[in-house]
């Protein structure tokens, strides 16, 4: 029969944040405070804990004298170079001086404002590592935040579908009101080493009420014809080797074997790529115990 063909493949995965970010310590300190837990809602910006600054601060205060003082001397010796008190040379050597002492403030400035930890996006507080009084090290994540308004479906693909995916693709996702459609925003180039797997991404349209967290079946489009030629897949016979058959009824009553070829196979029809002609009346039930020239009584439903 022909009819229009669509095929696609069913992968699973899970549905996640489209942005999730792990916020780290930049110093090594004490934790002073922590005003943030899992499940608060977070705006950009705001302040999540505070490691002890008092040491920075004394830094800070005393490298913001010497700014100042190098600054003065600077403004001094220039007044007295007017005047043919002062050379060019001490002028510029003072002026050097004064840069420097900026722009160490600059960084001890950086490096104390480092120590207030802050959300980098709003967001939801979804991990936390980190209790007042705790010694935070370089590089460790004490929280993690997440967007919870926009969700992606991270889908897991072995790596013999994963050469068949273009991001042109068509796909679609299962929820409880029936198939959304979306689109692959993200193919994973690499395989994950632990699993041998590549992900693929997906990108869900707003109003498709869906939370991170959940397992997701969904599914990618490959093939699309106006019109193929397919049968049911029990009419499919599977014999030594690669040789696949089907048995089509004759004029006489008697089962004709028909070699083809097939293609995918989808929602219970398989393609016929050759082998058939349309109109072929194919037998379905009983295919398994034919052969040819068996004599086949039809029944009327």
């Amino acid at each position: 029969e022909l009819l229009p063909w669509e095929h696609w493949i069913t992968f699973y995965g899970k549905s996640v944040p489209a942005t999730e970010v792990g916020i780290a310590a930049e110093r090594q300190e004490y934790v002073a405070s922590v005003s943030a837990d899992v499940g608060d809602q977070v705006s950009r910006g705001q302040v999540l804990a505070a490691l002890d600054s008092r040491t920075a601060r004394e830094r800070l205060a005393a490298q913001e004298a010497v700014a100042l003082e190098m600054e003065s001397k600077y403004n001094r010796l220039k007044a007295l170079q007017a005047a043919g008190g002062a050379s060019a040379q001490e002028v510029e050597s003072a002026l050097s001086a004064a840069k420097n002492a900026r722009a160490g403030l600059k960084d001890l400035q950086t490096s104390f404002d480092r120590l207030t930890i802050t959300s980098p996006i709003s967001g939801v507080v979804v991990y936390r590592n980190i209790e007042k009084g705790n010694f935070a090290s370089p590089g460790q994540i004490l929280f993690r935040v997440a967007d919870l308004t926009t969700i992606d479906i991270v889908l897991d693909v072995a790596p013999g579908d994963a050469g068949k995916i273009t991001p042109e693709m068509p796909s679609r996702f299962r929820t409880p009101a029936g198939w959304v459609y979306s689109k692959i925003k993200r193919i994973e180039p690499v395989a994950d080493p632990a699993t041998g797997l590549f992900s693929i991404v997906l990108s869900t349209p707003s109003g498709s009420e869906v939370s991170a967290g959940y397992t997701i079946e969904a599914q990618i489009r490959d093939e699309r014809e106006p019109t193929a030629l397919m049968v049911p897949y029990e009419a499919i016979r599977q014999l030594g080797g690669d040789r696949v058959v089907v048995y089509v009824l004759s004029e006489e009553g008697t089962a004709i074997e028909k070699e083809v070829d097939v293609g995918n196979t989808f929602n219970g029809q398989v393609r016929v790529l050759s082998g058939l002609d349309q109109g072929d009346r194919v037998i379905v039930k009983g295919a398994d115990r034919l052969f040819p020239n068996a004599r086949v009584w039809v029944q009327e439903e």
